[in-house]
């Protein structure tokens, strides 16, 4: 990696951080909050455009598509979700997800950059990947994987909003400790079958949770205009990242065709991405013919969230193995 990439990596990371205190800074000083959403937006976007020139600069100095490794599809989810936020400010106004996308960005910078050296330096690429399907098939999943993200903490504010801070709780923790079973598994030597339990025994007690307190809640700290405000971004995001899975999805059968012979093995991983898929066409379902109510459609785009974060880093992680294997290091 040259210096020059680093340094604009390293601009993206740093940006991406203190966005964050600053979007929390926003909420505490009452007095100047227009001030500072408005200098944490300014920094995000010098965030952004630092990361997109160090990935065009990765892939001029690498001579090839820059995504063949877990760290340059980091690199390429935390700029999915910089610039997902981004566009969601513009058009709905709204800033209070932005310390929850400049978060979610740092704490994927502070993961790739934790990675093993061999991860951050360009490598030849491994026979399976020298295939122009890789340009066709990844990028679309990794943005579907950002927005998807993104669908989810739009979610979170919208528990919060809607005065269900039991739920919101529930949420979080389940979402913390699915993070932490992803980091413990990247990170340390802990046996992958208590790593596996602690994600989806988690998962499962959270979610069951978290819908049956949905009816508990403070009609007193319930703010209906923004809770409708992020359901409605909540969806919008969907409405994006799920098309993106869907072709993602297609792809990846036809590249596997063209290189196994078979357009689908029932490889861990294209069916942990095919469950992913259901449970988004799920959520399109319920709230299109069901009129599902938004607290629950919430916690359906949680449930989202947590199997976008198993399809994407999961099966890396925690031993699940397969064909897609190419991100794991250890």
């Amino acid at each position: 990696m040259s210096d020059f990439q680093l340094a604009l990596t390293n601009t993206a990371g740093i940006s991406s951080v203190m966005s964050f205190w600053v979007f929390v800074a926003s909420n505490g000083l009452r007095g100047k909050k227009e001030l500072l959403l408005k200098i944490a937006s300014g920094v995000l976007i010098v965030g952004f455009l630092s990361l997109t020139i160090a990935i065009v600069a990765r892939g001029v100095e690498a001579q090839r598509f820059p995504l063949s490794n877990l760290y340059e599809s980091l690199l390429w989810f935390a700029w999915a979700t910089m610039g997902g936020y981004l566009w969601i400010a513009r058009a709905y106004g709204i800033k209070q997800l932005g310390w929850l996308a400049s978060l979610t960005a740092a704490t994927f910078f502070l993961y790739g950059s934790w990675l093993p050296s061999s991860q951050h330096e360009i490598q030849p690429l491994v026979p399976a990947l020298v295939s122009y399907w890789r340009q066709i098939h990844v990028p679309p999943l990794i943005v579907s994987y950002a927005m998807l993200f993104l669908s989810g903490l739009a979610a979170l504010l919208q528990l919060f909003a809607a005065g269900r801070r039991k739920t919101l709780a529930v949420a979080v923790t389940t979402i913390v400790l699915a993070v932490s079973a992803i980091g413990l598994g990247t990170f340390t030597e802990i046996a992958v079958h208590w790593l596996q339990l602690l994600f989806v025994g988690s998962s499962l007690v959270g979610v069951v949770v978290a819908f049956k307190l949905l009816n508990q809640f403070d009609a007193s700290k319930v703010n209906a205009k923004l809770a409708e405000t992020y359901d409605d971004v909540s969806y919008r995001c969907i409405a994006i990242g799920f098309p993106l899975l869907t072709i993602g999805i297609i792809t990846g059968g036809l590249w596997a065709n063209h290189a196994w012979g078979s357009y689908w093995s029932w490889d861990p991983k294209e069916s942990m991405a095919l469950v992913t898929w259901l449970g988004y066409a799920a959520y399109i379902h319920l709230r299109i013919h069901r009129d599902m109510k938004p607290e629950k459609l919430a916690v359906v785009a949680v449930v989202g969230l947590l199997l976008t974060l198993l399809t994407y880093l999961g099966f890396n992680s925690l031993g699940f193995g397969g064909l897609h294997s190419y991100g794991q290091f250890k």
